[in-house]
């Protein structure tokens, strides 16, 4: 088999095995699954990917990798950028990334919480995650995605268009909490009872302005855009 029909059939895999992940997540996904819908023998899927994990891990890698681009055309090319600009782009580009690659950004969060309990004790990570070379390669390069928001947050500070104040290391990983937080909570906002005064869209102005609030001071407020219509 030539490197060309190999990187072929890899892709087909990768393929399919996104598209089953992405309406059955990894519990219910079976390898046998993958190689049905990618029309190939269960062996030949075994011959790329160890396991299912793997195979997961192999989608997590390539989820992140393409988060990192969404993050480093924030920076744009050619273009004089603040860095509270740059972080404006890159939180929206964010937010549109889940939304659009739902499930990447789903297998970036299990491999994050894979991450805490591989620190706390490996003894409890399942074994076949552990073999898995792309696990091992994320171990080495998951943080690539907070080298580049400190970047933007470091800019930001820099040019004078953030406080002088903030650490650009923690300052990062607060937004990024917030990032995941608000992405964790989204889909259970439209459903609180009728006593919390909340809606996605309420929220999303309310979350923006915490946010560059954070990051630029309260001496320079972030205006909420108008709501279209009755929010509750």
């Amino acid at each position: 088999m030539g490197v060309y029909e190999r990187q072929q059939k890899e892709k087909k895999i990768l393929e399919a095995a996104i598209v089953l992940f992405g309406d059955k997540g990894l519990h219910a996904t079976k390898v046998e699954d993958v190689a049905k819908k990618a029309k190939i023998s269960k062996g030949l899927v075994y011959f790329y990917y160890k396991s299912k994990e793997d195979l997961y891990m192999a989608i997590t890698k390539k989820g992140i990798e393409e988060l990192k681009e969404v993050f480093n055309k924030s920076f744009g090319k050619g273009k004089d950028k603040t860095g509270i600009e740059v972080m404006t782009d890159l939180v929206n580009g964010y937010f549109l990334f889940v939304q659009e690659k739902k499930v990447f950004h789903d297998a970036i969060l299990y491999f994050l919480s894979v991450l805490e309990l591989y620190q706390q004790d490996q003894d409890k990570v399942n074994p076949l995650l552990l073999e898995s070379q792309y696990f091992n390669k994320l171990l080495q390069s998951h943080n690539d995605l907070a080298k580049i928001g400190i970047k933007a947050i470091s800019q930001g500070i820099k040019d004078g268009s953030m406080r002088p104040d903030l650490q650009a290391d923690s300052t990062f990983y607060t937004i990024w909490s917030m990032l995941i937080g608000n992405c964790k909570l989204n889909g259970s906002v439209n459903l609180e009872p009728n006593d919390i005064k909340i809606n996605s869209e309420s929220w999303k102005n309310g979350f923006n302005k915490i946010l560059f609030e954070i990051l630029k001071g309260t001496n320079n407020p972030f205006k909420a855009q108008p709501v279209q219509g009755n929010l509750f």
